[in-house]
């Protein structure tokens, strides 16, 4: 290789070398006296993360979900050997106010529709579809043709009627047959006396 070639071929490594260096050097420069000016200054920082009034209903926690029951107005009529009764029963959906039976009908009704159970599992949106397929379960009398034994359990009658969730009902329950008791056990706390 000649000189002269040699000569230009460090020149021209140096020459990037230098200027390489002082780009960098800039850039450096640049961060130190421009880069705090694009950070957020620390008293904002401090506020947002210090400071309960700026963070807002988030820092409250999660707000209790109030729990609905079943809506719906029935009317119970009972008869059983020697005595009858006639009840209503109202349920607006209010859990805390409605009867007792409303929860315990609810919770039978997620139990049919494979929802979780128990009244306080009502209020959440799977529960609730789960409960309104087991709602339609709830007051279904026994279709033809299923096998059921002959035994009758007892000489108690119960005609049901009215609105529930929406479903106009009109049924009959016997305890003559092991599926008529099902269902007389299913819907028994119609078929007690409501206190």
């Amino acid at each position: 290789m000649s000189q002269q070639h040699r000569d230009h071929r460090s020149r021209g490594t140096l020459g990037t070398a230098l200027l390489t260096g002082a780009c960098c050097a800039g850039a450096l420069a640049y961060a130190v006296l421009a880069g705090p000016s694009l950070l957020p200054p620390e008293d904002v920082q401090a506020a947002s993360a210090m400071s309960p009034d700026l963070v807002g209903p988030i820092a409250e926690g999660p707000q209790e979900v109030a729990e609905t029951g079943p809506v719906g107005q029935l009317r119970i009529q009972v008869s059983d050997r020697d005595r009858a009764w006639v009840q209503t029963l109202n349920c607006t959906g209010d859990l805390e106010e409605d009867p007792e039976v409303c929860a315990e009908l609810a919770q039978v009704a997620a139990e049919l529709g494979g929802g979780t159970g128990g009244a306080g599992g009502y209020g959440d949106a799977t529960a609730r579809t789960a409960t309104a397929g087991g709602t339609e379960e709830l007051f279904t009398e026994v279709r033809a043709g299923t096998v059921c034994t002959d035994q009758v359990y007892g000489p108690q009658r119960a005609t049901i009627e009215g609105t529930w969730e929406g479903q106009e009902i009109s049924t009959t329950l016997t305890r003559a047959g092991s599926c008529e008791e099902a269902r007389w056990q299913r819907l028994r706390p119609l078929t007690e006396q409501i206190s």
